[in-house]
């Protein structure tokens, strides 16, 4: 799907007409959010993918099998992944949600404009999806979000001081995928919180070497 020599997916043959697909980056980050949105009925998703995936399109077929095939060709190209197999845990029933496009926008937009000066903001409506992908899993150790990974997937039983233990749980709590406190709560928590600076360090510095 992702090659050096061919230009991403934009375009979806149906019958014999061929249609625009906007794979912008934002698009489908709305898409994925779209999905978990359980005040929005089936009807009111299929609707508002057809929006975001085909508004430079004059019309488009009024055909459920149209749509079924959108949401297959659609699929494909998000949930592509060259070496086979899901390994970030973002998506599928029986894997462990590592990260949240949602909770962490603000770390993935700052580890983007550190590692490639590259301003998300500015790439909305413009950067394809499989090159988004590519860039946020060439994402380096030192990278603000790979920090916040490290954290979270760090296993408080290899820390023999309670101290460490209890800090890395702590900011592993403050940094929780499922956002098991408040805003409010997590405010409190990192002024309250001497470990949170001192975790990423050390982080740093045993990735680094």
């Amino acid at each position: 799907m992702f090659s050096l020599t061919k230009t991403p997916p934009t375009q979806l043959e149906w019958r014999g007409k061929i249609y625009e697909v906007d794979f912008a980056f934002d698009n489908v980050l709305l898409f994925l959010q779209m999905q978990d949105d359980s005040e929005l009925t089936e009807f009111e998703k299929y609707q508002q993918t057809l929006k975001l995936f085909f508004h430079k399109n004059k019309n488009i077929p009024a055909d459920p099998d149209f749509y079924i095939k959108s949401l297959e060709t659609i699929s494909k190209v998000i949930n592509f992944n060259p070496y086979g197999s899901n390994i970030d845990g973002e998506r599928g029933v029986n894997a462990t949600k590592q990260f949240d496009y949602v909770r962490d926008a603000g770390a993935i937009y700052a580890s983007f404009l550190d590692q490639y000066g590259i301003d998300l903001f500015q790439q909305k409506g413009k950067m394809h999806w499989l090159v988004f992908k590519a860039l946020f899993d060439g994402l380096n150790s030192k990278t603000y979000f790979k920090r916040i990974l490290s954290i979270r997937n760090e296993d408080p039983n290899k820390f023999d001081d309670p101290n460490a233990r209890s800090e890395l749980l702590d900011a592993q709590n403050y940094y929780a995928v499922d956002g098991s406190k408040s805003d409010d709560e997590r405010s409190k928590d990192a002024l309250n919180s001497t470990g949170l600076s001192g975790l990423f360090g050390s982080f740093t510095q045993k990735e680094g070497g």
